[in-house]
Order: C-alpha cells, then sequence, then structure tokens
C-alpha cells in the first residue's frame, strides 16, 4: 500500500472513525464511477460501494489486504456489482466471498465479465426473440412450453433461439475484441 493509505488503514484497523472517513470521502465517487460501468444505475451503484465500506468497517480488524486498498476495493466493486447485475438477471456466480487467490480473483472476474457481455447482447435482441431466449435459458422452459405460452410455433421459437444465438455470437465476437483491448492496457499498466 502507498504509505499514505497503509497509515490511514492502520488508523481504521483500530477504530479510528475519522481515517475511515478520509478513506470513504477519497474513494467513494470514483468506486460510484467503477461500479456505474458495470450496473449502468447510479443508485445501485452507489448501494454497492456503501455496502463494500460497510463492510470494511465491520470486518476492519479481521481483514487482511495483500494489495493495495484501492486495487482491493476495485476489485471488490467490479465482483459485487456483477454479482448485483448477475442476481437482477437471475445468473447466479457461484462463490460468496472474494477468492483469496489474486489468480483465482481474476479468473473469477474475468469469467464475472464475460457473463456481463452475455447479459449486455442478451438487452440488444429484438424483444420477443429477447423473451424466448430467456424464458429458454434463464427460465428452462422447454421450446414447446414456451410456444404454447407465447401462442406461437415450436418452429418459431426455434427460429427465434437461432437468431438470438447468432447475435449474441456476433455482440461477443466485438465484446472480445475489447476485453482483449482492456486486458491489454491492463498488462502495461502493471
Amino acid at each position: 500500500m502507498q504509505d499514505q493509505e497503509l497509515f490511514l488503514w492502520s488508523r481504521v484497523m483500530e477504530d479510528d472513525s475519522r481515517a475511515f472517513e478520509i478513506l470513504f470521502r477519497k474513494y467513494y465517487p470514483v468506486l460510484c464511477l467503477l461500479s456505474k460501468r458495470y450496473t449502468h444505475d447510479m443508485t445501485t451503484s452507489r448501494e454497492v460501494v456503501q455496502d463494500i465500506f460497510i463492510y470494511l468497517w465491520e470486518q476492519r480488524k479481521e481483514l487482511e489486504i495483500s494489495t493495495s486498498l484501492k486495487s482491493y476495493l476495485s476489485a471488490a466493486v467490479r465482483y459485487n456489482s456483477i454479482r448485483r447485475l448477475n442476481d437482477y438477471h437471475k445468473v447466479i456466480i457461484l462463490t460468496d466471498k472474494l477468492p483469496d487467490n489474486s489468480r483465482e480473483l481474476h479468473d473469477h472476474l474475468e469469467y464475472a465479465e464475460l457473463q456481463t457481455s452475455i447479459l449486455e447482447a442478451i438487452e440488444t435482441l429484438p424483444e420477443q426473440c429477447r423473451k424466448v431466449f430467456i424464458m429458454s435459458r434463464f427460465d428452462e422452459l422447454k421450446y414447446s412450453e414456451i410456444a404454447q405460452q407465447l401462442k406461437l410455433s415450436v418452429k418459431t421459437i426455434e427460429a427465434h433461439i437461432s437468431k438470438a444465438l447468432r447475435l449474441i455470437q456476433a455482440h461477443m465476437d466485438k465484446t472480445m475484441i475489447g476485453i482483449f483491448i482492456a486486458w491489454l492496457y491492463d498488462l502495461l499498466q502493471l
């Protein structure tokens, strides 16, 4: 950690609420903006960041931060923003806390970013196509059940699913280029 961060964090660990307030004021605005990149909603982003700071305060005595506080907070914000977004879309990331190991965290965040990209692609689908795809993939309904509920033929449902997969693939092809560029940028920053 930077010297100032290290000093402030050591004060927080000793129950210094003023030091905590300094850290909160320093990081809260930028973390909200980081979260908004994932949630696309400032209210949700504020909730995510506030929850993280509440957790930080409550766990201050037990929490061991091996990276910089800024890196820890950024990773926590990305993870929890994606988790909140995925919970909203009924897609579950199967962990309850941040992984201890930085490689596991990196792998988990990459997986979560991939899920987010897929969800973004689904949001761009035409309305009926999106509805059919969500019923099939998230609600786990059979094509015949979807057809019955929407009063469409099974062939029409199959056509919507094929179209959805094709459009999602096209979106992902574009997104993967962006993810690669972001990854390369992050790599060059190390």
